[in-house]
């Protein structure tokens, strides 16, 4: 439920509630039409024009760059943008605790709760438009907003032990000495950074411009069609889009890239600091060439040519019948628009086959995304009810859970969550909910520990605040932040390099529920 309105951090007025979740500027896929937008291997979007028109580029940049300043009130619920009625949350009392010395290892802002899997931007597909530029006294007031911003609303009011006037004075002049747009914003994200928490983040105008593509479906790219995370022996193809490239190459799931275009896959080197998977994609209709390496068999050289592969795919939410009438719902991320109405609708068509005996729901790749779309997907299984609140320096904000939109045949059923370390923000405050109201059995090892709740500020260039404000409580008011969800069935497996008929948490969840029947 992320709110679009330009800020103020002199004025209450420009304070709008963002809910939980890790935006991510890079993509864990390797790489459309007609596309919408397009990322760039600077972490940039544009529209895509297959005549490579840079004129048409730029007219189109410029649209969304005024829509971003002025068009947030045109926005539909659920989406980046929400109406100006959105409200700060009452401010109440609360007993949150202050972080003490030994919490002072929170993961940096550039740490990734999927540290194996490969996050790596696409080649560049068409020179970038050039941002907007700002004079001095744009930047100063930007620079300004953002650190009072920070310093008047941040959840940790020591700042995790950092001197935040000592950066104001350190930060100052480089942002009055900037010699570009991108020098300007580089200076942001670094300032916010060094927050250390694993929320907060500065975005640059086409920043936000990738966020509201990605959330609404739009966010494409060039490549092959397969996600890759990276191990010793090279990059191990996990998904693989239907259709795309690598499916009508004949490459498979757990497959594993050895070497692109001759380069062994881990040779960070020879390939910069866009790793093997930038050079994996690249301009729709160019060619590149993988060595593959399917179990014991010999490896093999597979070329193939790059299309335009739509990020969306990635993010769909899957459910399948097992053995035993037992559902499989899979839903990789709350960071979509209509992730709950997507898993009504494939819920819905699972139990017009015929009834289930339990329903193992796996967020292990899930790091977040937002709070409504998570709370509206509880409710398929649960009428009503509290998952604990999000609370802040002066603020409590109960998570209620809405009433009338349960489906029949889920409400009695067992259920089994399946987590990992990969499992963040809002998925953890999933897996606690339907712990609490389900008696959900969790399955996996402890999640991420990541549940701050952010709060957004969007600024006159387009550029836009994201930060941690309240953290999530549960009801009995513990705090999962740094510690995460403790399984109820512990099992350390690399989950991702099995095949699901052998994936050992999956196993032991068909167990969990056998054994409930």
């Amino acid at each position: 439920m992320l709110t679009c309105r330009e800020s103020s951090a002199s004025s209450d007025t420009g304070r709008v509630a963002l809910q939980p979740y890790i935006l991510s500027k890079l993509s864990p896929y390797d790489g459309g039409a007609n596309g919408i937008m397009l990322l760039n291997s600077n972490g940039t979007v544009e529209p895509y024009n297959d005549t490579n028109t840079m004129y048409l580029q730029r007219i189109l940049l410029l649209l969304l760059t005024t829509i971003l300043i002025t068009g947030c009130s045109a926005l539909r619920d659920g989406q980046i943008g929400l109406p100006t009625d959105q409200q700060r949350p009452t401010s109440t009392a609360t007993s949150l605790p202050q972080p003490t010395s030994t919490q002072a290892t929170v993961p940096s802002a550039h740490t990734t709760v999927i540290p194996t899997q490969a996050l790596t931007p696409i080649a560049t597909i068409e020179p970038t438009p050039t941002l907007a530029p700002l004079s001095r006294e744009q930047r100063l007031d930007i620079f300004q907003q953002v650190w009072e911003t920070v310093r008047d609303n941040y959840l940790y009011e020591d700042f995790n032990g950092l001197d935040w006037n000592a950066v104001r004075a350190e930060l100052q002049p480089k942002v009055e000495a900037a010699a570009t747009p991108e020098a300007f914003y580089t200076i942001m994200r670094e300032m916010i950074a060094r927050l250390g928490d694993d929320h907060s983040r500065f975005e640059s105008p086409q920043e936000v411009a990738a966020q509201m593509a990605e959330a609404r479906g739009q966010l494409q790219y060039g490549g092959i069609g397969v996600s890759v995370r990276t191990i010793e022996e090279g990059g191990l193809i996990t998904r693989v889009v239907p259709g795309g490239p690598a499916d009508q190459a004949g490459i498979l799931p757990r497959d594993v890239i050895l070497a692109v275009n001759g380069i062994p896959f881990n040779d960070n080197s020879a390939f910069g600091p866009e790793g093997a998977i930038g050079a994996v994609r690249g301009l729709p209709g160019t060619s590149v060439r993988l060595t593959i390496k399917r179990g014991r068999e010999e490896p093999r050289e597979i070329e193939l040519v790059r299309a335009i592969i739509d990020i969306a795919v990635f993010n769909q939410v899957t459910a399948k019948r097992l053995a035993g009438d037992i559902g499989l719902l899979h839903i990789p991320s709350f960071y979509v628009d209509n992730a709950d109405t997507q898993t009504r609708d494939a819920l819905t068509t699972l139990l017009a086959e015929g009834p289930l005996r339990g329903i193992i729901i796996d967020v292990r790749d899930n790091s977040g995304g937002y709070i409504h779309v998570m709370r509206n997907i509880i409710a398929l299984f649960h009428d009503g009810g509290s998952i604990g609140a999000s609370v802040g320096r002066n603020e409590r904000e109960e998570q209620r859970i809405p009433r009338g939109r349960t489906i029949s045949g889920l409400t009695n059923i067992p259920v089994v969550v399946l987590i990992s370390d990969e499992t963040a923000s809002a998925a953890e405050m999933f897996t606690a909910g339907m712990r609490l109201l389900r008696q959900a059995t969790i399955v996996g090892v402890p999640s991420a520990g990541n549940t701050e709740n952010l709060y957004g500020y969007n600024f006159s260039d387009g550029s836009r605040l994201l930060l941690a404000e309240v953290a999530y409580q549960l009801p009995d008011g513990t705090l999962i932040e740094g510690t995460g969800i403790i399984p109820d069935v512990l099992i350390e497996a690399e989950w991702w390099r099995f095949d699901p008929e052998d994936d050992p948490q999956l196993q032991v969840a068909l167990k969990v529920l056998t054994g409930a029947q």
